[in-house]
């Protein structure tokens, strides 16, 4: 059993990858249109995948005449290594071909919410859509209308250099997209003064690491492989994590804390490692500010205090900090998985802390691994794709997007939102406190237009429909959050149907309503080539033509990159942060949101939503029958004595709720959780499940301390047997 659970399943998982990316290059049955031709009506291209991942694998497309005869991952690309996940490898029938694609512009003729439409051509909608805004900025001025997009793609031309300009030129309101990622980087700003640290391919070369609130074999699946190979040069493997993911049951030691609770757990571990003298005093002295205000703070923070709070044992505590400041090299591998609790970022600025106090900076593997995206910062020509000084210099409001359900609803808002677009993104699955959104989606008077490929839980409510290209079908420019790969995406089909790129939809709207700027009209391949034209230092080597002929290409970096070896932390003071003045919280705290005594009393369980399925990329691919049927029941993981209280056995359907809504899901009981805390899958539609709710009909709309981020984990329920 044990050398199973050590080898078994994560080389199972990737065997499985492996040949479902093998089985995707037998497509020959899928239609295809004919694109640019190569040698005997054959055509190969690369891309790669543009969802929030941090990940982002390079693929490569052939077709030939009206088939697509291979859909695969670059072997090019060493971080990608021939394997694409789970959740990507049947991208063309998924998503392309899908049947249920929507192909032409689309207008309501039921209800709100019915999902009943007629279909229009492109004139009609255009024009009539570019009529109502014209009215609404007539009446109300642009801050009526309100732009909501996030991550559903991330391409760089699809997601925002036209779009951008247009709602700019309008007037129209801020999104903040700020649901994810933002309280994570608030945090790491605040101690490191950027996110980019260790990178992912040198873990290799750790020989401690802490997966810290992240589940690699699930969420950032290409990175296991090179734990494992670390793995196997000695690398002790510690989860820290609140559920027992598949990763915690692969990894060497799993520490489960309270959710929300792992500020608590690294200022106890700096208690320790000062209290004993584990530090490494040459750097802190050399590289960091703060470390008395620091030492002072930390000594409320001990072990039993800490146990109290986190609900681990006193000596795990001191066992974890004295192993940890031991090893070298060190490595904290974060992501975004504790930044949902109102001590969001909090945690990521005390945890970011640990390598500057032990030292591991010092060493090659060693320090803190988050995003990768400033690399791309700096490298590549995004004054060519941003807003140009005029629109820039504007000032509108700004709506959280964490907050659009009350936005929807607030008859006090002046002015009112009167209309909403949205694209690459679906709220009324993914957005907080998902009752109140559906019931502003559902308003007669706002003018609701969506892009997509699919009829989703948010497209139902639209007045019209645009339909999307997918990225097999048009231009982009794809960095990563996630890895130092740059890609370029060339469409390997002509658009299927009457569907048009994201770009075009506003290039044409911007036509219909009368504006004459230049910078509303610049092509795709425009912006992918004026952002490649650069010459950092990063770009050596790499050219829109590089990219076309080899597909994704590593950014040219340092062989050895050690970015704070000695100091050089982007803060102002140029070295770490332990203590900020400046900050509401000079130092990092732990301060536990407050429920009321009767919700607490009504509502004893704290809800965990997290991305566990298996296929699922977020909401998307929700609506695809054989991924349901992969996935299975829907199910909430719940304590064998939390279910026992209850008269809870496993498969009971049951009933979770509380004062935002309820959902009705089976159960699982399992000690994957703690007492006093459930787990609930968080992607599926609520169109797809019995009682027509998924799991943020539970989650609240509250934002983190810092960054402005969706505390969306400190939500608490109660369970009954349906």
């Amino acid at each position: 059993m044990d050398s199973e659970k050590k080898t078994g399943i994560a080389r199972r998982e990737f065997i499985e990858i492996s040949a479902k990316s093998a089985a995707a290059i037998s497509l020959a049955s899928l239609p295809a249109l004919s694109g640019c031709v190569n040698s005997e009506n054959s055509k190969t291209v690369f891309g790669a995948c543009y969802h929030d991942c941090p990940d982002r694998c390079s693929w490569k497309v052939t077709t030939k005449g009206d088939k697509v005869t291979e859909f695969a991952a670059s072997a090019d690309n060493p971080y990608t290594a021939g394997n694409l996940c789970a959740k990507m490898a049947r991208f063309p029938e998924d998503v392309t071909f899908h049947p249920d694609r929507i192909l032409s512009p689309l207008k309501r003729n039921g209800p709100k919410g019915s999902g009943t439409f007629v279909k229009i051509s492109w004139d009609q909608a255009i024009g009539e859509v570019a009529g109502r805004l014209r009215k609404i900025i007539g009446q109300k001025g642009g801050e009526a209308i309100l732009p909501y997009s996030f991550g559903g793609n991330q391409g760089l031309v699809q997601g925002k250099a036209i779009p951008n300009r247009f709602f700019a030129h309008i007037g129209a309101s801020q999104l903040e997209r700020t649901i994810c990622g933002n309280a994570a980087v608030a945090g790491v700003l605040a101690t490191n003064g950027q996110t980019t640290g260790v990178l992912p391919e040198d873990i290799v070369h750790s020989r401690y690491i802490v997966l810290w609130g992240t589940n690699p074999i699930r969420s950032n699946q290409h990175l296991w492989p090179f734990i494992l190979k670390a793995k196997r040069s000695g690398a002790k493997i510690i989860t820290v994590d609140p559920f027992q993911s598949e990763t915690s049951q692969e990894a060497d030691w799993h520490i489960q804390p309270l959710p929300g609770t792992d500020t608590a757990l690294a200022l106890g571990l700096m208690h320790v490692i000062l209290a004993e003298n584990l530090q490494d005093q040459d750097y802190i002295d050399r590289y960091t500010t703060g470390i008395a205000e620091l030492k002072a703070h930390v000594q409320k923070y001990t072990p039993e205090k800490v146990a109290a709070i986190t609900g681990l044992e006193k000596d795990l505590i001191i066992e974890f900090a004295r192993e940890y400041a031991a090893a070298t090299p060190s490595v904290i591998r974060v992501l975004i998985g504790m930044e949902h609790q109102v001590n969001g970022a909090s945690a990521f600025r005390a945890v970011a802390m640990l390598p500057a106090l032990t030292g591991a900076w010092r060493h090659f593997g060693g320090g803190l691994m988050h995003m990768t995206y400033e690399l791309f910062g700096e490298a590549l020509n995004w004054e060519s794709a941003n807003l140009p000084p005029s629109l820039s210099e504007q000032t509108t409001r700004s709506i959280n997007m964490i907050k659009l359900g009350k936005a929807l609803n607030n008859s006090d808002l002046n002015p009112s939102i009167d209309a909403l677009f949205v694209f690459n993104s679906n709220p009324a699955v993914t957005t907080p406190n998902q009752n109140l959104v559906r019931k502003g989606l559902s308003r007669p008077d706002l003018l609701t237009v969506v892009s997509e490929h699919f009829m989703t839980d948010t497209a139902r409510y639209a007045d019209y429909i645009f339909p999307a290209t997918s990225v097999l079908e048009n231009w982009d420019i794809l960095s990563s959050w996630g890895t130092p790969y740059l890609n370029l995406n060339e469409p390997a089909l002509k658009p299927l149907g009457e569907s048009k790129p994201n770009s075009e939809l506003f290039r044409l709207l911007a036509r219909e309503m009368g504006f004459q700027e230049e910078y509303l009209y610049l092509s795709d391949l425009d912006i992918v080539k004026n952002v490649l034209d650069s010459n950092h230092e990063y770009m050596k080597g790499i050219s829109f033509e590089s990219l076309r002929k080899e597909g994704g290409q590593k950014l040219n970096l340092p062989a050895k990159w050690m970015p704070h070896a000695s100091g050089n932390f982007k803060t102002p003071s140029g070295k770490c942060h332990f203590y900020d003045p400046n900050l509401a919280q000079a130092v990092p705290d732990y301060i536990p949101h407050l429920y009321s005594e009767a919700d607490s009393k009504q509502y004893p369980l704290q809800l965990l939503t997290l991305k566990t399925p298996k296929y699922l990329l977020n909401s998307s691919h929700a609506n695809v029958a054989h991924i349901l049927e992969k996935e299975g029941t829907f199910y909430l993981e719940i304590h064998p004595g939390d279910a026992s209280r209850r008269g809870i056995s496993d498969g009971d359907p049951l009933k979770v709720f509380n004062q935002r809504g309820e959902v009705l899901i089976n159960a699982r009981v399992s000690k994957k959780v703690t007492e006093g805390v459930v787990c609930m899958p968080h992607g599926f539609w609520p169109s797809r499940l019995k009682g027509g709710s998924s799991a943020n009909a539970l989650t609240d709309d509250l934002l983190t301390d810092m960054g402005r981020g969706g505390a969306i984990q400190e939500a608490r329920v109660e369970v009954s047997k349906a």
